[in-house]
């Protein structure tokens, strides 16, 4: 049933997004002056306004599982096989989150926070087997190949085992967690809407039909009320390999980022319904891929169709275009495998969506990954930006780029030239106060502070400095103590995932994929720009 936000939620969500408006036109308003006449790649790391970074022990554990500047502290909550509320384990691989409702409850405000699980098709056994939650979207149990084009890309045997799962955060303590959402594939990231839900998004086109299973490769809707979730996919929105999405608040529109190396598009959705609540998406609407209209700036000359093919798989800081809107005439077609694309990717499973973008002369990205709205902006990550060793383009450490939707100019305002300054950032939040934050899925980075991948800040020049790393190096033996079922290592090469802020921007909530832990990270913020 669509329900529409209440009007507290509303308040909530009204009073936040002008904290961030303010702040961040205040904060990264210096980025266009700052890098106007900017060019090539950010090259070493700048200095944290925070400080240097030291082991702190988890409030939860007591384990130094994270290293922070001074005056930080946080509390695990959420391990991989930890039982929820509901009395189930907690699923594996968590991923991209957000906070969806902020409500007062007697004397406490309760943050309600949405976290994926990015698994595949797993076993009865596998981390508790499939998620069990109200709302299921695939059911069947599946065992055979999975072909496109008549080529088997892949073999499974078991259950679509993705989702979500719902927490709730209040007093500086973790007070619940309860599955969501099941029968998905691939929950990689996904974003936060304005009327107060979750949309999750399948990372895969993984088509299951000829297995007794159901195609994948969709958007669904999470409520804070679980039991309101929607399984059924908002199929208009595309069948592609997504990432993330985010909501313009004024139009209503939907951007999304897919996430398939140099065979991949940048999206728009304009539903036919816009009211704003849950299901509206569901009703039908405009799936549109991104093509360069105008190059404003570029470091290297090109015509618009080679901006197009190449221009976002090797940027430099400063360039920027003009980007038009090209409408699809099926979101929902099927996928091919496709060869001899850019940066040596020989062959590739192309999605129906991004074949239709491409063939229309529309812009290739590499491997788009977060997006997030603030100010009348969408910063948006490509977290293969760049060039190799070989001078491979859409095979480097990344970029972030900076859309003004009022004029649709997107413009590059950090590319990493070295993977000690951005080692492949992923998802993107920015925080109240108008800082970026970057989550790290490179690997290992090794800097003054050690091995570890990092939360990264960008500063008001959209420079790269490291806040935060992970110090997950620790024995089973010494999880178990912890009262923890996960297999010890070294760790420290997993990836940061699914950072968001509470509203008023005290709580960073951040994950660990593997073993699978969510933080809550407290400190003086305002120390700096995060």
């Amino acid at each position: 049933m669509a329900i529409p936000f209440t009007e507290a939620r509303r308040r909530v969500l009204q009073s936040s997004g002008a904290l961030a408006a303010s702040s961040v036109v205040g904060t990264l308003g210096l980025l266009q002056h700052s890098n106007a006449l900017a060019s090539g790649t950010q090259l070493v790391s700048a200095t944290s306004p925070y400080g240097p970074l030291a082991p702190v022990n988890d409030l939860a554990t007591g384990l130094p599982l994270l290293q922070l500047p001074a005056g930080f502290s946080y509390r695990s909550h959420g391990w991989t096989n930890d039982v929820m509320t509901d009395g189930r384990p907690t699923p594996s691989n968590h991923d991209a989150m957000g906070v969806i409702e902020t409500r007062r409850v007697g004397r406490s405000v309760q943050h309600v926070i949405v976290r994926n699980h990015e698994r595949g098709v797993v076993s009865a056994t596998t981390n508790g087997g499939a998620i069990v939650a109200p709302a299921v979207y695939d059911s069947a149990l599946v065992n055979g190949p999975i072909t496109v084009s008549g080529l088997t890309v892949a073999t499974v045997s078991g259950y679509s085992g993705g989702g979500t799962s719902t927490m709730v955060f209040a007093d500086g303590q973790w007070r619940s967690s309860v599955s969501s959402l099941a029968g998905t594939l691939g929950n990689c990231a996904g974003g936060v809407t304005p009327w107060g839900t979750w949309l999750s998004c399948e990372e895969t086109v993984a088509d299951l039909t000829s297995l007794g299973g159901k195609p994948h490769g969709y958007v669904f809707e999470v409520d804070s009320e679980p039991a309101d979730t929607i399984a059924n996919p908002i199929v208009e929105m595309g069948r592609f390999v997504h990432e993330a999405v985010a909501v313009d608040p004024a139009t209503g529109y939907v951007y999304e980022t897919e996430d398939n190396r140099n065979v991949a598009g940048f999206y728009r959705y304009i539903p036919d319904d816009l009211s704003g609540t849950l299901g509206s998406l569901h009703k039908g609407g405009t799936l549109q891929a991104s093509r360069i209209k105008t190059i404003v700036n570029k470091a290297v000359a090109a015509t618009l169709a080679e901006a197009n093919n190449l221009g976002f798989l090797n940027p430099q800081i400063g360039d920027e275009y003009e980007l038009e809107w090209v409408d699809i005439a099926n979101p929902d077609a099927n996928p091919a495998v496709v060869t001899g694309q850019p940066g040596g990717v020989a062959q590739a499973v192309m999605a129906g969506p991004t074949i239709q973008a491409l063939a229309a002369g529309c812009a290739r990205w590499s491997r788009g990954e977060g997006i997030w709205y603030a100010a009348g902006k969408m910063f948006i990550v490509d977290t293969a930006a760049g060039v190799d060793s070989q001078n491979r383009p859409g095979r480097g450490e990344g970029a972030v780029w900076e859309l003004t939707l009022s004029t649709m100019r997107i413009k590059a305002i950090f590319v990493s030239g070295a993977s000690t300054v951005g080692n492949n950032p992923d998802n993107i939040v920015v925080s109240p106060r108008g800082g970026i934050i970057l989550c790290e899925d490179g690997g290992a980075s090794n800097d003054a502070f050690g091995l570890g991948t990092r939360l990264l800040g960008l500063n008001a020049a959209a420079q790269a400095y490291i806040f935060c790393k992970n110090n997950l190096n620790f024995s089973t033996a010494q999880f178990t103590a912890a009262g923890k079922i996960a297999t010890g290592g070294d760790l420290r090469g997993i990836e940061f995932c699914g950072a968001c802020f509470e509203p008023s921007g005290r709580t960073l909530f951040v994950n660990i994929q593997t073993p699978g832990i969510t933080f809550a990270i407290t400190g003086p913020w305002a120390k700096g720009n995060l």
